[in-house]
This record gives structure tokens, C-alpha cells and sequence, in this order.
């Protein structure tokens, strides 16, 4: 692979050998995103893209563009992914690939990874992941090879690992985004408020003012949500028919009994016409480059909302003009705060994929299992408490911990899952002497399967045992840094 400046272009030229317009691709979405003042469009759920390529590569290429040797903690976690890419990439490059029998095929890494990727932008983080897991072994100077699945009928891993006379799958699952029922939830708000506009005609009514609603429960309703569609149909036409009269009539509260839940709904503010912000000349180049106002400024301060709030219980859409050398004007902007009790459960969600993977592979008697969880989702379960198969409470984490055990004690599995190793990044944020220091840390917690301790590499022990240990890097002096971090 040529030679490039910087990690995006390194990782373009990678997907380029599978599909030569990924560059002109990256280029259109990289304007479209770029521009500061994008064309009205009121919902939100068309806007999800299904794509984690784009947005690495640009966050990535705007954090090392303005990173100088002065302002090294300017870095991203996304520039640190993208050169962890390319560090994979130049590990990888000459290790064979093998089918999931462990015969070499006449391939490469771009066959394989690059293929994945430029077919499918949003398994960009499981590929990612899986050329982590595989670089680990390499790098280590185990005998490993990624494992092109399609190449034989029937089931296969990612890495194929030899020792001891024994031949591993190893299977890496990342559960880097959000839990499904996390997305359920954001997706249920955005559902209501799209509804606003799609079938109540709010647009009309409402121009270029702004407004911010808020819709709160006391009620946990998130397996009925998930699980009938009808009720949650329900809740939406009538949670959004209510919201659309408050912001019609300009009324403050209204109350909506669905079935057994109780919700109140909220007009926090309305704000007639448009909003004009006289901007820095500072503020007005940052707004040019990162095309983001809301990281120059607050744009729903006349709203009374601060932003980090959509951040984690709801979402907005912010439209704006240049209205001037340094003016600007903010205009049909909302934000929608959605605050009802949800049940996240990070630790059932964790085990289910771990305890599918015997199901995957019904007959392969030696598997290892690499699981990368977010660091937030690592944060939360080490504080929050449940009660474990002895009544005992416990962190979350221990609970994981205890039910990936209990894998282990299923006769039904047949002792085939060797160990569980869960991994996640951390971006550390550590003062010393010396200065601030900013630094991406992988670490690792191994749960090995005891009862077939005999089985389990000593070299692979060792591997594990010499990682960053999840236990150490979340105890460690330093401030996590988790606002970018997938929480």
C-alpha cells in the first residue's frame, strides 16, 4: 500500500483497490457535512446514517489538521482509531489468509477487509475489531491468521489460532454501539417528534420559530415499547397529537394516559421568528471550518436548553443564515428532551451475544471469544448494583463475569468455549510533572474456563496477562475521558 500523509488518506488508499469512487464518495459526504448552513429539513430518523466509515475519516482528518506538536491533546479518539487502523494494516499486511479449516488461500488482507468494508460502510467497527483482535496474536508472534469465512460452506470464525496442537477459532464480537435497547429509546423519541411534522402538518404552523418540548414518565416502559407494537404506535400519535396543540396553541402542560402509563407532555419554550447571534471573528472561522454551531456556541440557549442534555435524554435540529460579517440567525430549530425511566440492561445484552456464539458454531469443540465493549458500558456496570444467582448484590460487571461462568458449568456446552476475553478503549487523561497527557489505552479482562484449564495456551495466557487489565485502567489515577466514548 503506497505511502500516505495522514491515517484518513492511508485508509482511503486501502478501500480504494475494492472500489476506486470511495474517495469521490468520502469527498461529497465530507461537503455536504462541512457546510455550515445546510438546507431546512424538520425530521430526524432519515437522517441516521448507517454509515461509521465517513464520520471517522472526517473527524479523524480535522483532529490531526488542527493537532500541532503544541496542541497534541487536540487528537480524537476517532484520529486515534483511524491510526490504529493503519497500524493493523502494516502489522497484517504479509500474514496469510486461511479458510476456517485453516488452509491458506491465494488472498489478502483487501480481499478480505477492504471487500467487507466498501460493501457495507456500517461493519467497518466489526472488521475494525476483528483485525485488532488478529493483529494481537500476530504482533505477539502467535501463529494466527485471519479467517475468510465465504471461502467453505458452513460456519466460521474470524481467527484461526494454532497451539498446543489444537486449532482455535477465535470470534470477535463488538458491541462498540450503542445496546439495542439504547437505540430503541433514541429512536422512540425521534419517532414522536418526526410525527409532529409528518402527520400533524406542525410546519405551517410553526414557520422559521423555534421551540423546545419535553415528554416525561414515571412509568418504565421499555419492554412494551420493544415488544408491542401497537402500544407503542399508540404512544406516538398520542403523545405527538398532544405535543402538537401545546405548540400550536402555545400551551405549557398536558397529560396523556395510554393503557397503564402516565405521560406528561411539555412546551418548554417558544421562540417567534428568528434568533440573531453576533459571532466573534474567532467564533465565525470555527463555524466555517467545523461546520458544527454547536461547538462554537449554545443554539438553544433562546430555548433555555443546554445542549449536553440532547446529548443523552433527547435530540434537536439547528438551522442557521450568516446574516451579516459576523451575524448570524438561528431559525425553525427544536429540541426534544425525552425523560421516562429505561431499562439498559449492558450485562444481559453482553452475555446473550456470548452465550449465541455456541449456538453459532454447534459443533467446533476449541473457541475463544473477544468481546470489545464500550468503556462507558464498563463504567456504568462497575457502580451499578444487581442481585446475582445467590442473592448476592453485586456490580454488574461481577454479574457478567458470573454468567459467563455459568457457560462454563453447561454440561450441554461440552467445555467448548475455552475463555471470554471482554476488551475495551479508554481515552486516558493523566497529569503528571511532566505536563497533560493524552493517550488511547486498550485493555482486557480474560474469564478463563477452568474446568479445561489444561487446554488453554500457555502462550495465549501470557498474551492476555501482558495487556493494559481493565480492572488497573479504570482504578488508575486520571480522569476517564467518556464524553466521545459511546456511552
Amino acid at each position: 500500500m503506497a505511502e500516505m500523509d495522514t491515517p484518513h488518506e492511508m485508509i482511503l488508499s486501502f478501500l480504494e483497490q475494492k472500489d476506486p469512487e470511495i474517495r469521490k464518495k468520502y469527498n461529497e459526504y465530507k461537503k455536504e457535512q462541512l457546510d455550515p448552513f445546510p438546507e431546512v429539513s424538520r425530521t430526524s430518523l432519515d437522517k441516521q446514517q448507517n454509515n461509521a466509515l465517513f464520520p471517522l475519516l472526517l473527524k479523524a482528518e480535522i483532529s490531526l489538521h488542527h493537532a500541532s506538536d503544541r496542541r497534541p491533546n487536540a487528537i480524537s479518539s476517532e484520529a486515534y482509531n483511524a491510526m490504529g487502523f493503519c497500524f493493523f494494516v502494516q502489522i497484517l499486511e504479509d500474514v496469510d489468509i486461511v479458510d476456517p479449516t485453516g488452509k491458506t488461500l491465494s488472498k489478502n488482507m483487501v480481499d478480505l477487509y477492504s471487500e467487507d468494508i466498501v460493501n457495507d460502510f456500517s461493519s467497518f467497527w466489526d472488521v475494525y475489531f476483528e483485525m485488532e483482535v488478529a493483529h494481537k496474536f500476530v504482533l505477539e508472534g502467535l501463529d494466527a491468521n485471519p479467517i475468510d469465512e465465504s471461502a467453505v460452506s458452513g460456519p466460521g470464525s474470524d481467527v484461526f489460532y494454532r497451539a498446543e496442537d489444537r486449532d482455535f477459532w477465535v470470534e470477535c464480537k463488538n458491541k462498540r454501539e450503542t445496546t439495542s435497547y439504547g437505540w430503541e429509546l433514541e429512536r422512540f423519541g425521534r419517532e414522536i417528534a418526526d410525527s409532529l411534522w409528518l402527520d400533524y402538518d406542525l410546519e405551517d404552523d410553526v414557520g422559521e420559530d423555534s421551540f423546545a418540548v419535553r415528554v416525561s414518565s414515571r412509568d418504565e416502559i421499555s419492554e412494551k415499547v420493544i415488544e408491542n407494537s401497537s402500544f407503542r404506535e399508540r404512544v406516538i400519535q398520542e403523545v405527538a397529537g398532544e405535543l402538537a396543540e401545546l405548540i400550536k396553541q402555545r400551551n405549557s402542560k398536558a397529560e396523556v394516559e395510554i393503557a397503564d402509563a402516565h405521560f406528561e407532555v411539555e412546551l418548554i419554550k417558544y421562540y417567534r421568528g428568528r434568533h440573531s447571534v453576533t459571532l466573534s471573528e474567532e467564533q465565525m472561522d470555527a463555524v466555517k471550518k467545523r461546520a458544527n454551531l454547536a461547538k462554537v456556541i449554545n443554539p438553544y440557549g433562546h430555548l433555555g436548553i443546554n445542549p449536553d442534555i440532547l446529548d443523552t435524554d433527547g435530540h434537536g435540529t439547528v438551522y442557521a443564515e450568516k446574516a451579516g460579517d459576523n451575524e448570524i440567525e438561528i431559525f425553525s430549530t427544536y429540541a426534544f428532551v425525552l425523560d421516562i425511566p429505561w431499562e439498559n440492561p449492558y450485562d444481559s445484552w453482553i452475555f446473550s451475544t456470548i452465550d449465541g456464539v455456541t449456538d453459532q458454531f454447534p459443533d467446533y469443540p476449541d473457541i475463544i471469544i473477544f468481546v470489545k465493549i464500550p468503556p462507558g458500558f464498563v463504567y456504568q456496570m462497575m457502580r451499578e448494583k444487581t442481585v446475582n444467582h445467590r442473592d448476592e448484590r453485586v456490580s454488574k460487571w461481577e454479574r457478567l463475569k458470573e454468567k459467563i461462568i455459568g457457560i462454563y458449568a453447561n454440561p450441554d456446552r461440552e467445555n467448548r468455549v475455552k475463555a471470554v476475553v471482554l476488551m475495551t478503549d479508554v481515552v486516558m487523561d493523566e497529569v503528571t510533572e511532566e505536563g497533560r497527557n493524552v493517550m488511547l489505552q486498550s485493555a482486557v479482562e480474560a474469564v478463563y474456563n477452568e474446568n479445561v484449564a489444561d487446554q488453554i495456551p500457555a502462550e495465549f495466557i501470557d498474551l492476555i496477562d501482558g495487556q493494559n487489565q481493565i480492572q488497573e485502567i479504570f482504578s488508575r489515577p486520571g480522569q476517564l475521558s467518556l464524553k466521545d466514548q459511546h456511552l
